[in-house]
């Protein structure tokens, strides 16, 4: 429908890759608010599995991501990752995992600007909007306060404004007053610290070949896994740029809050301190470590998933919805998951401003569940890589006596948990969406 009013609150990747995927298939008129004076991006790199290539494609962006890696998507059967257990002297190698597509590496910053280079004429973006309060009465357009006193009106209102989502905390202040939340819902919070932090680091790839020549990280994707304790290694910005998150868990705090002021969620941390770490690692992780002068030290928070995904005329999707771990490297794929999906019921010819609820319903019942298995999935996954879920508790720290049976195990769990990514299709929940739609306007 061309005559529905769509605010979109937040431009990340889950609010950018919305206003692109409606404009590509309506003339529906999209007001972009965010809260910064200009776009821009925090963190360093992103994946992009095989499941959500295809809807960059789809989307008309597939060549000029690619271009970001020089060159096409790959297809076919490709390692993406190689696994090695790296808190000993002498790692071992114990999974080179392949997939389908493979993993697309993507500088968050550059993926970003591609995407705005996508946005449609129907799209206008407005800064130094911070949302404060809307108002939904069920009838006549929805009322937008700002903290700037301004105020703007719209028929659907989407919230993809992060895992500090203005839109999400208005949205369930409401259905608790409501009496629509679950007791636990209505009084814990929603956002919680997943008891890990994440030290993050981009390495200049001349500098890692003058410290470790032919070290495996120049070439391979790798993932060095260990008590507690895991890094994650792939190059950005076409292979100029090596990618580091190295993760450190005290999974007894999950749940907990890291602190009650979100600008310790990121610090900057002298170097010796990622080194302590990861005392007694191998020495291909010590030298990627001692490559990083100035590591960042991030809160891994997450938002658990709740009971609905929507309200009368108002959605979340992508962090504000369900901000996961980031163990599966997903958490933007499903940000664009809903995305699509949200984009291509508010793009047919059948959603009417009638319909609109019922229409937002639609989403929920589609995107919710997989996101949230993707979301348990994720969580899952972090364990695993730290020898810290069912069946490894017998793990100790810097343990080199972890049987290759155990590894094996390990490496069987973490490619089944990752399947689903190379194996499914989004277009399935699209097709699936767009019936109930159909079905829907029959009794209409």
């Amino acid at each position: 429908m061309s005559n529905i009013r769509v605010a979109v609150i937040g431009a990340g990747i889950g609010g950018l890759t919305f206003c692109v995927a409606l404009g590509k298939q309506s003339n529906i008129k999209m007001d972009l608010y965010e809260a910064a004076h200009e776009f821009g991006e925090v963190g360093a790199g992103i994946a992009m599995w095989y499941r959500t290539q295809q809807i960059m494609e789809k989307l008309g962006l597939g060549d000029d991501l690619a271009a970001l890696e020089g060159g096409p998507f790959k297809k076919g059967n490709v390692v993406a990752f190689r696994f090695r257990k790296s808190d000993e002297l002498v790692g071992r190698s114990f999974l080179d995992m392949n997939t389908t597509g493979g993993m697309l590496h993507l500088h968050r910053a550059s993926f970003q600007k591609t995407v705005i280079n996508h946005l449609p004429p129907s799209c206008t973006s407005h800064f130094s909007k911070r949302l404060v309060s809307y108002d939904d009465r069920g009838s006549g357009p929805i009322t937008l306060r700002f903290a700037d006193g301004t105020t703007a009106e719209c028929d659907v209102l989407v919230g993809a404004d992060g895992v500090k989502s203005a839109v999400r905390n208005i949205m369930f202040s409401n259905l608790a007053k409501e009496g629509k939340l679950t007791k636990m819902e209505a009084t814990q919070p929603s956002l919680v610290w997943s008891g890990t932090v994440a030290y993050r680091g981009l390495i200049p790839k001349e500098r890692l070949e003058a410290r470790a020549p032919g070290h495996r990280a120049l070439t391979q994707d790798m993932a060095y896994c260990g008590k507690n304790k895991h890094l994650i290694i792939f190059p950005v910005n076409n292979g100029a740029l090596i990618n580091v998150v190295a993760f450190s868990s005290d999974f007894s705090k999950e749940g907990t809050q890291y602190s009650e002021n979100s600008k310790d969620w990121v610090v900057e941390v002298p170097q010796e301190e990622l080194l302590q770490e990861y005392e007694g690692w191998e020495p291909e992780v010590t030298a990627l470590l001692e490559c990083i002068d100035k590591p960042t030290r991030w809160a891994v928070n997450m938002v658990l998933p709740p009971s609905t995904l929507v309200s009368g005329r108002v959605a979340i999707l992508g962090d504000s919805a369900h901000a996961m771990t980031p163990h599966l490297g997903s958490g933007a794929g499903q940000a664009i998951e809903d995305a699509y999906i949200l984009a291509s019921l508010l793009a047919s010819r059948k959603c009417t401003p009638a319909a609109l609820p019922r229409v937002l319903q639609i989403y929920d019942e589609i995107r919710r569940p997989k996101a949230h298995n993707v979301w348990n999935l994720s969580r899952a996954n972090g364990m695993i890589y730290q020898f810290a879920g069912a069946g490894y508790e017998h793990v100790g720290l810097c343990d080199d006596s972890v049987s290759g049976e155990t590894l094996a195990n390990m490496a069987k769990e973490l490619e089944g948990n990752y399947n689903w990514a190379w194996k499914t299709s989004a277009e399935t929940d699209r097709e699936e969406a767009l019936s109930m739609l159909s079905t829907l306007r029959a009794k209409l």
